[in-house]
């Protein structure tokens, strides 16, 4: 099996940053998604320079934090704060000329920050909306990169691998839940697929514990992707730690 650890949420905070290093320096993460726009953009920016071996996708975000562009009058408030989380999935009359506006806004802010994205998912799975679903699946093929699955029983086929992402490994996180995860891929799939684990490493500081409410969970999770029992048992199983460069090139003609 191949292991695509991602650490979602690059970007949002100081903390959320220096976390999700630490989970690539000592763990088992090796892919993360940017939310530019964000408190710890810059910051991020400096450790992405100072830790190339980190590849980075965009993290699109529709419900968290303000918008890039103006006058989004489906999606943000009048300050251009975007909707919650509820009201965005609950809003049937949303603008796609809107999203596809705020979605390329965010790619290109994110390329002029020097960076170059691996692949695009987004916050709270924002892409999963259907108006939003059909904008994010034609700038992904334009821009020649993959896009994580919003269905995580989803099972495609990437070259010679399947392939399925899971956001299974959230909230009261162990060891053993993340085991239990690979355990059954491996026993649905075989040992040639590839898996796609969403995970939230960080450190808690100020910005994030006002931002989120999934924080003590966060440093729950960088322990156990730092583990040294996790990493040993990953590789009794014989899965190895990839990133989506390697889902680019099984991709590829």
């Amino acid at each position: 099996m191949k292991l695509i650890a991602n650490a979602d949420d690059y970007g949002l905070s100081e903390g959320v940053n220096y976390g999700i290093i630490d989970a690539y320096k000592n763990g088992i993460v090796r892919s993360t998604t940017m939310m530019v726009g964000m408190p710890g953009e810059a910051h991020g920016v400096e450790l992405a320079k100072e830790y190339p071996g980190l590849k980075i996708g965009i993290h699109l975000r529709l419900t968290a934090g303000h918008s890039l562009c103006k006058g989004l009058k489906t999606l943000t408030d009048e300050t251009g704060q975007f909707n919650s989380q509820t009201d965005f999935y609950g809003n049937e009359n949303i603008c796609p000329e809107e999203v596809e506006k705020e979605f390329r806004a965010q790619i290109d802010h994110f390329i002029s920050l020097g960076l170059k994205p691996t692949h695009l998912d987004s916050h709270h799975h924002c892409y999963g909306h259907p108006v939003a679903y059909p904008v994010v699946k034609k700038i992904a093929s334009e821009m020649g990169i993959p896009l994580r699955t919003v269905d995580s029983k989803e099972v495609s086929t990437i070259g010679e691998y399947s392939y399925r992402f899971s956001d299974e490994f959230y909230g009261d996180v162990s060891e053993a839940m993340l085991l239990e995860i690979v355990d059954q891929e491996i026993a649905s799939q075989g040992s040639n697929c590839i898996l796609e684990l969403m995970c939230h490493p960080a450190f808690i500081d100020p910005a994030l514990y006002q931002m989120s409410s999934y924080c003590i969970q966060r440093v729950k999770e960088t322990e156990i992707l730092n583990s040294e029992s996790l990493k040993q048992k990953l590789a009794d199983r014989g899965v190895e730690l990839t990133d989506y460069n390697f889902v680019s090139q099984q991709a590829s003609p």
